[in-house]
């Protein structure tokens, strides 16, 4: 291969944590990159990991298992790994949340979201203190891709980033996100996401017990993980008849739960992106969403959206979707539309001219 040389981290597509945002990130954007034609790029992997075809692998080998010692690993190893394989004039771009130190120029870092930084919830107290660690680690890369325009705002606000040297480049959905056979019977509801509080499941639960007070039969599917630590059954226990709520961990195939669903709820009170929106409109299926951060933005243009915060208004939004035909047709239409615009071709063309740019300063 011949072009400019990029090294991407993509440790992500390792078994075990394949299922997650960032794994999804890197997946679609290195299966786009291949297809640029001046670039030649290589990708820092584990063992094993799954490369889309023309993406050259650059092995390295983890020890830790724990996700505090990793990432600690991480940040000892990269920086010489890189070193090591880069060649005259190559860019690295980091997609990782962890901005490790030592990393020599030229170098991208990716901004997901500041949420430890922005959200006060004390649940994220341990990441805040780390956070504040990475903030001068940012502010040191060659430039900053932000996933959303919210996302460069906050970090331009909250990490002291220089507004000239942050990039908006949207993430794109798979193809493979498309359109099924419409709700399944029995109907469900679906929410998508990593528990937590700024996620609102609470919110959500509350609505799927007041639709059933309204004599509505909708079940909500929940794909969610809480790291082991039993807060989301927990949570579920806690509601009026929690047989109306199915609880699944990360699943290898979302596109049949999300063709088979009459609705996603979105309750998160704060998102960098909220891919999950993008993939039920691309697969045909109404959003109702809290009007809030990268939601309005992301979503707002094809989704129902209410008040942050506010169950009856969600609850009032659902129903009349799940009893109105046309509406629910309408959204569908406006969410298929508005998701077309989300590629990865379109992302890795933005990526692209970051890395050109990264190079020649």
């Amino acid at each position: 291969m011949s072009g400019l040389p990029v090294l991407v981290d993509a440790q992500s597509l390792v078994a075990g944590v394949a299922g997650t945002g960032t794994a999804t990130y890197a997946r679609g954007l290195l299966g786009a990159l291949a297809k640029v034609p001046d670039l030649s790029v290589r990708a820092v992997c584990g063992p094993g990991a799954s490369l889309p075809d023309g993406i050259g692998p650059v092995t390295v080998q983890r020890r830790s298992s724990r996700p505090r010692a990793l990432v600690m690993e991480n940040a000892l190893r990269l920086p010489l790994e890189v070193q090591r394989s880069r060649g005259p004039g190559s860019v690295f771009h980091n997609l990782s949340y962890h901005a490790v130190p030592g990393l020599r120029t030229p170098w991208v870092q990716t901004l997901h979201d500041v949420i430890p930084l922005a959200y006060p919830s004390p649940d994220l107290a341990a990441l805040r203190s780390r956070w504040r660690r990475f903030a001068p680690r940012y502010r040191r890369a060659s430039a900053v891709i932000a996933v959303s325009r919210h996302a460069a705002d906050e970090g331009i606000a909250h990490l002291g980033l220089r507004p000239d040297r942050v990039h908006v480049a949207p993430h794109g959905v798979d193809p493979a996100f498309r359109p099924g056979p419409g709700p399944q019977d029995p109907p469900y509801l679906l929410v998508v996401g990593e528990f937590g509080r700024r996620k609102g499941f609470a919110e959500a639960f509350a609505v799927i017990d007041a639709l059933a007070e309204e004599g509505l039969p909708h079940r909500l599917v929940v794909v969610g993980w809480d790291h082991g630590t039993g807060a989301l059954a927990r949570l579920r226990a806690s509601t009026r008849d929690p047989s109306r709520i199915e609880l699944r961990s990360l699943v290898p195939d979302l596109v049949p739960l999300y063709q088979g669903a009459a609705a996603l709820l979105m309750t998160s009170h704060y998102e960098g992106f909220g891919l999950p929106a993008l993939e039920a409109m691309a697969c045909g299926v109404p959003v109702v969403a809290y009007d809030n951060t990268a939601l309005s933005e992301i979503a707002g243009p094809a989704a129902s959206m209410v008040p942050d915060g506010d169950v009856a208004a969600m609850t009032a939004a659902v129903g009349q979707i799940l009893r109105t035909p046309t509406l629910a047709d309408e959204l569908r239409q406006r969410g298929l539309a508005h998701a077309s615009a989300f590629t990865w071709e379109r992302s890795a063309a933005l990526h692209a001219e970051v890395y050109r740019s990264a190079a020649n300063r």
